[in-house]
């Protein structure tokens, strides 16, 4: 009798200790599957429309809950034919297409403003300023308004969009500015 007493507390002990490792191991699959995650999005391309430039953005994002929907926050620098230098800051949202193959659709969308700084010289009117023409350095800085919507695909870190583009430009009191933007990038 106590032969099968012991017998039946080993038995006992051993079901307690498998459902025990059991739980543990389903305990950790849910944790190792991460509910946020991070990407580091940098693209560099040109735009051409009302003006022509060159510009290179960072993307800080956050992928939230295991979907293809990312939000972050980006910076970058220009150089354009309007305003000369300017540091873009802006929102991003960008969402992947689900697909089984390693080519996804995106589409990309940018609000924000541009921190526009230049130093240029403008040819003043002789006949405004008396018998002769001179240039005149012009100094100045703002903000203006910096928006972007873009479709592209992803293959792996690669990606390419090319779409519209939406600025002011504050050297000209704000005036509304649009074209075309084609970038190329890599993800990290």
């Amino acid at each position: 009798m106590r032969k099968n007493v012991f017998i039946t507390f080993m038995l006992a002990a051993l079901l307690l200790a498998s459902q025990t490792v059991s739980a543990q191991s389903s305990d950790q699959t849910p944790s190792s599957d991460k509910k946020i995650s991070y990407n580091m999005i940098n693209e560099y391309g040109f735009f051409v429309g009302g003006i022509l430039g060159v510009n290179g953005t960072f993307v800080n994002s956050i992928k939230f809950n295991r979907t293809n929907d990312l939000l972050g926050i980006g910076v970058g620098y220009s150089i354009d034919s309007d305003n000369g230098q300017g540091i873009p800051m802006f929102l991003n949202y960008r969402h992947y297409f689900d697909r089984p193959r390693a080519l996804k659709p995106l589409i990309n969308i940018a609000v924000g403003t541009t921190f526009n700084f230049w130093s240029r010289d403008y040819w003043l009117d002789e006949t405004y300023y008396g018998d002769y023409g001179y240039y005149e350095p012009v100094r100045g800085h703002g903000f203006g308004l910096y928006s972007t919507i873009s479709s592209g695909f992803k293959v792996k870190a690669f990606s390419f969009t090319a779409g519209f583009f939406l600025r002011t430009s504050p050297i000209y009191n704000n005036a509304f500015n649009g074209g075309i933007d084609v970038k190329v990038g890599y993800t990290f």
